[in-house]
């Protein structure tokens, strides 16, 4: 079990407290002990004689009067000290068990109240620890809440300026060093994707010219053929980057969404394609509305059912798409014929540039799943894949849906 700092600090602070009051009650006993002693008591006695005496004008050291030749103070000259007479002697007796049972009784008595005070100052020592760590927390908490799509927040910052004080300060450093970062990151993808496009768009061009012309030779048509379909793979992966990159992005376009109208935009676009390849495509949408950024949500649904037309290879394949509302989330559904999927590579599909088949020839760059996944992440969601026994994906995306 790993001790917290708050336990620590309230072993150290009760810690100091018992050892503080052990001390007060070791010197407290020593010095009541010290003070009952018969020789202190007689002390007393005579210093109380002596001050009697000199009130009435009699100056006389009574120690000297009594005492021995070399100065010392004879006991049994004067009351409470040694003598050979039983009834002094039995009186000394019971001084001495009154003083016994005093300083016994005092002792009893400070034991209980250390003990007392002692759970008190444990208590007392986790309450002062809890105060002393509460900025602590509540960096704590911020910190948690904090994601990369509110690196803008900034932690409150009007205590004074202590250590805590300038924890804060450095934390909220931090955060916008991180936040630059994460710009200047984003902007860089986004402004690189489109200057690529510009040399692809050129290539495009000149390919469509080779093959517009009137008599091209073999080997040129075959070339602009090869040339036209590594641009067009080329963009795809170009738009699946600008995609990535906008969902990587910080800030976010947030405006309500009904996932049946966008899917039902994408599989209108997505049908004849499907159609040229003899799959069935079903659509079965109910409202389904969701708080999100319109182009993400398209970029979503339209990567789910181009990797299930793409990947379905089974003669008169289908591809389902349903969209639902149940509870308080929003549900869209994607299920399609194909190859048989490992269980234990279900996982791996969700990887960046992870094809579903090495070796298919329709296999795409990898990128489809992984930005499914990077968009449902970034507006709260779920994504889940389960292979179907008769082959094929059924990937099934959960959103918080809106009233």
């Amino acid at each position: 079990m790993r001790i917290t700092i708050r336990v620590r600090l309230t072993v150290l602070f009760a810690a100091l407290f018992v050892l503080l009051a052990a001390v007060l009650v070791g010197t407290s006993y020593a010095f009541v002990a010290r003070a009952t002693t018969p020789e202190a008591q007689a002390a007393e006695r005579v210093q109380a004689l002596e001050e009697a005496l000199a009130d009435q004008g009699i100056e006389v050291n009574i120690a000297t009067r009594l005492g021995p030749p070399d100065g010392g103070l004879d006991h049994a000259n004067f009351p409470g000290g040694r003598s050979s007479n039983p009834v002094a002697d039995t009186l000394r007796q019971i001084e001495d068990q009154a003083r016994a049972n005093v300083l016994q009784d005092l002792l009893t008595r400070s034991l209980i109240a250390f003990a007392i005070s002692a759970v008190i100052a444990v208590g007392l020592a986790y309450w002062l620890a809890g105060r002393v760590l509460r900025p602590v927390d509540e960096i704590a908490r911020e910190a948690n809440s904090l994601s990369e799509t509110t690196l803008d927040r900034r932690l409150p910052n009007d205590g004074p300026p202590d250590e805590f004080g300038r924890l804060k300060t450095a934390f909220n450093g931090m955060l916008g060093r991180l936040e630059g970062s994460f710009e200047s990151r984003q902007r860089f993808a986004s402004d690189a994707s489109h200057e690529l496009r510009t040399p692809l768009a050129v290539m495009r061009a000149s390919a469509d010219n080779v093959l517009a012309s009137p008599r091209p030779t073999k080997q040129a048509r075959e070339l602009a053929e090869e040339v036209r379909a590594q641009v067009l793979r080329s963009d795809s992966l170009m738009e699946s980057l600008l995609t990535l990159s906008r969902a990587d992005d910080v800030t976010h376009t947030r405006e309500p969404v009904d996932l049946a109208d966008v899917a039902a935009h994408v599989v209108t676009e997505s049908e004849p394609r499907a159609t040229a390849a003899g799959i069935r495509l079903d659509l079965d949408v109910e409202d389904a509305p969701v708080v999100a950024d319109p182009i993400l949500m398209e970029r979503m649904l339209a990567n789910l059912v181009d990797n299930a037309v793409r990947y379905n290879v089974e003669a008169d394949g289908w591809v389902t798409c349903v969209v639902r509302t149940v509870g308080d989330a929003a549900t869209v559904e994607v299920a399609n014929t194909g190859p048989l999927v490992d269980a234990d590579d279900v996982g791996r599909l969700f990887e960046r540039f992870r094809r579903g088949d090495q070796r298919s020839e329709v296999s795409g760059h990898g990128l489809g799943l992984p930005i499914v996944s990077r968009v449902v992440d970034v507006h709260g969601g779920t994504v889940v894949a389960v292979p179907r026994a008769e082959g094929g994906l059924v990937v099934t995306v959960t959103l918080p849906a809106t009233a």
